[in-house]
């Protein structure tokens, strides 16, 4: 850039190189660094969540914690999206995280207010070092986080060096002028600029650069960081294409409450930069450009602390919004396995043993719903079944623990001998109603990838496969009934056709071998499909697991009784 008397000449290559280079450079740090923590924090994270949100003020908390550990309020969402869908957290506990996450997310704000930039690149080096000189998984993930924080720096300082010389421009001038003028097109600059970067804390650190040089009014700075908040809510939109209801509904609880805030703080707009204003003559040494960064700070963050105090009392009015925007129901069994309380151990350990029953039922039957979507997916390609059965995959996995720690507490509690014999049945069945699960997404995969590949069943694979896929659905059935009833002849059709699924997995084997040897199907390019038979034979196996429990109990029984 060269500056002569009052016209400004510009290198543009190097201008916009640096610009979209320093952006790159900010945008995979970010994301480094908030990979990094993940990583560092494991599934702790979904624990923490999970344990600390059974109360929407609790998720506030939480979701200011997380996503100003993580630096990412899609990540923090992403993760509450997850959790709901697995039946472990209400919509409202979910709208909790969701306010907290955007306070959360005004962290990155603050830092990128501090003087730090001077340091990047000993930051940097020091982040490599950890990564490539350390052997520890721990010290890699840690260096990961600090070269990460570094880039974050590095990318904008030189994306800000940019920045500074379009500053000159008479037309950039005017254009920056303008939003001052019609604070109302910095709302719509501030959601286009974020919805396109898909990063908030990319958007506001351009801002506090521009800010810097004193081209762009506070109150249209301001209506930008109002614009940033609507637009960072598309990546949760995106995300939530194509999944659950639930999934849909916290992306759009999201929508909702930057779009409300944002428009109410429009409408006092003018006081409110009063306010920033105050606290920049208050606080902030304007001596010095790079300190007015922190005024962004402040505005982003007052911004969102106050407009999630505002929603917090209206959060169940939120709940019934977006249940009437986002219609619909994923028809999925609902499973309560808050049901299964800890006083009844104490109380009554047999009467915990029954609740436990009903929560492993409907376990059942959610298994049942499961391979009854991979039925459908095996012959039509239709995402949401396939999104539906991942979902059912997590709900599985939930009920899997919470109901086998339950058991455990019930045995703890101490148990007769009758007793006893059903607490370890119940262990054995909810593993075996799991491993089902494992087994229809295996199924659900094999299936993805033919679809993605474009390899079609032929017509003969398609034929067995319904046949095959007719006798286990019934096996499937009966074991539930086996189960809920204790209906030993149940127990004894499962074992039947357990053995008839067996002999057609053989037999549809050996016909796909020969299918392969005579090059006369799509299967001579495809090996799932012995695998598929494979799991499907898994499936039953698990179903006999289950009612042989059954027939021994009623053995047992009558040994009692004779005994007696």
């Amino acid at each position: 850039m060269y500056l002569l008397a009052d016209t400004v000449t510009i290198e543009w290559k190097e201008t916009i190189f640096a610009i979209v280079g320093g952006l790159g450079i900010f945008l995979f740090g970010i994301n480094m660094m908030g990979d990094s923590l993940k990583a560092i924090a494991g599934s702790k994270l979904k624990i923490i969540i999970e344990k600390t949100t059974n109360t929407p003020i609790k998720g506030i908390l939480v979701g200011v914690i997380i996503t100003g550990l993580i630096q990412s309020s899609s990540g923090t969402t992403a993760l509450t999206v997850g959790l709901v869908r697995a039946g472990l957290m209400t919509l409202p506990q979910a709208i909790g995280i969701i306010l907290g996450a955007n306070i959360g997310t005004t962290v990155t704000s603050l830092l990128l207010g501090l003087p730090i930039k001077d340091y990047a690149l000993p930051i940097m080096a020091a982040g490599s070092f950890l990564i490539f000189f350390m052997s520890s998984k721990k010290y890699k993930q840690l260096g990961g986080v600090v070269l990460g924080f570094g880039m974050l720096f590095f990318g904008l300082d030189v994306m800000g060096g940019a920045l500074k010389g379009l500053a000159y421009l008479p037309e950039f001038k005017a254009a920056l002028e303008s939003v001052g003028e019609w604070p109302i097109l910095g709302l719509f600059v501030g959601a286009a600029s974020t919805a396109i970067i898909q990063s908030s804390s990319a958007t506001i650190g351009i801002l506090q650069e521009l800010y810097t040089t004193g081209a762009i009014p506070l109150i249209g700075a301001i209506a930008i960081v109002f614009g940033d908040n609507i637009g960072t809510t598309v990546t949760a939109v995106f995300a939530s294409i194509g999944g659950s209801i639930a999934a849909k509904r916290t992306a759009a609880a999201h929508v909702v409450f930057n779009l409300l805030g944002s428009i109410l703080f429009m409408l006092v707009l003018v006081p409110y930069t009063g306010f920033i204003q105050f606290l920049e003559d208050r606080f902030i040494d304007v001596s010095d450009p790079n300190n007015m960064k922190l005024t962004i700070s402040f505005a982003h963050m007052a911004f969102n602390i106050f407009n999630t105090f505002i929603m917090f009392f209206f959060i169940k009015q939120l709940v019934w919004l977006v249940t009437k925007i986002v219609r619909g129901d994923d028809n999925l069994i609902e499973v309560d396995v808050d049901s299964m309380s800890n006083d009844l151990i104490l109380e009554a350990p047999v009467l915990a043993l029954a609740s436990a029953k009903i929560v492993i039922t409907n376990m059942g039957k959610l298994t049942e719903q499961m391979f009854d979507g991979v039925v459908t997916y095996s012959f039509e390609n239709n995402r949401k079944v396939s999104e539906n059965g991942f979902q059912i995959e997590e709900m599985l996995d939930t009920i899997d623990k919470k109901a086998h720690d339950y058991l455990v507490k019930i045995a703890q509690n101490g148990l007769n001998k009758k007793d006893a014999q059903l607490q370890a049945e119940y262990v054995d069945t909810i593993r075996d109603f799991e491993r089902i699960g494992d087994h229809c997404i295996n199924l659900y995969q094999f299936f993805e990838h033919r679809y993605d590949n474009k390899m079609e069943l032929s017509p003969d694979a398609a034929k067995e496969l319904s046949i095959l896929y007719g006798v286990v659905s019934e096996t499937i059935k009966y074991t539930l009934e086996a189960f809920e009833n204790y209906d030993l002849e149940a127990a004894k059709k499962v074992m039947e056709r357990e053995d008839v699924i067996d002999r057609l997995v053989i037999k549809n084997r050996k016909r796909h071998i020969m299918r392969m040897n005579n090059n006369d199907s799509s299967e001579t390019s495809d090996g799932f499909y012995v695998d598929i038979l494979s799991n499907v034979e898994r499936i039953g196996d698990h179903c006999n697991n289950i009612v042989i429990n059954i027939i021994q109990e009623n053995y047992y029984n009558e040994e009692l009784d004779y005994e007696y």
